[in-house]
């Protein structure tokens, strides 16, 4: 019978695969994780207690192990084509972990939905506000945090307060205002500790 201790470890071998496709993704997955879990401990508490939220939050870019490299590794920005084919990776995600029983619910859903919009202009369903679920609303302000804070090839990281204004702007477009507001207000040596910004 699989145990705690074997999820983690399945888990764990995901995000190598992973990390093996992408080099650069391995520290953003860590960070990620650890921005999204802080901000849930403060905007949905009970939600924060259960352990299948961090395998969301881990494994959210398993699907771009289905990327071509052509595509993932491109050095600049994506043309239209080629965004479409890096758009289908939280789909190509989802069928990954389909096998893995334990990865359902709130995990599958930041995975599925952690590119989903408040405005629903978002992929790969286009949905929208509340039918966005809660895990990958919260989400979705860690991951953009971390892109934004993060140097690209084709663009500088931004500073902290460069990117608390992005998100500030975005709140009830890209992001659930709800919460924007308390994401907004963690302690930036917090998240410079959970982060590589300074």
């Amino acid at each position: 019978m699989p145990t705690d201790r074997h999820h983690e470890e399945t888990v764990l071998a995901l995000v190598a695969a992973v990390e093996l496709r992408d080099e650069a993704i391995g520290a953003h997955l860590e960070r990620v994780c650890s921005i999204a879990l802080e901000l849930t401990a403060v905007v949905a508490p009970g939600l924060a207690a259960d352990p299948a939220l961090r395998y969301g939050f881990l494994l959210h870019d398993v699907g771009k192990i289905g990327i071509a490299d052509c595509v993932l590794h491109k050095p600049g920005p994506l043309d239209h084509t080629e965004l479409s084919i890096m758009r289908t990776h939280p789909v190509l995600g989802e069928r990954i972990v389909a096998p893995l029983t334990f990865i359902d619910g709130i995990a599958r859903d930041v995975i599925a939905c952690h590119h989903e919009r408040w405005d629903g202009l978002g992929y790969p369903c286009g949905r929208r506000g509340g039918a966005i679920p809660l895990a990958a609303r919260i989400f979705a302000l860690a991951d953009a945090y971390d892109a934004m804070t993060s140097d690209r090839p084709y663009r500088a990281a931004l500073t902290h307060d460069e990117a608390m204004q992005r998100i500030d702007e975005a709140l009830g477009t890209q992001f659930d205002p709800s919460f924007g507001g308390a994401f907004i207000a963690l302690d930036p040596l917090e998240l410079g500790r959970l982060t590589h910004v300074d």
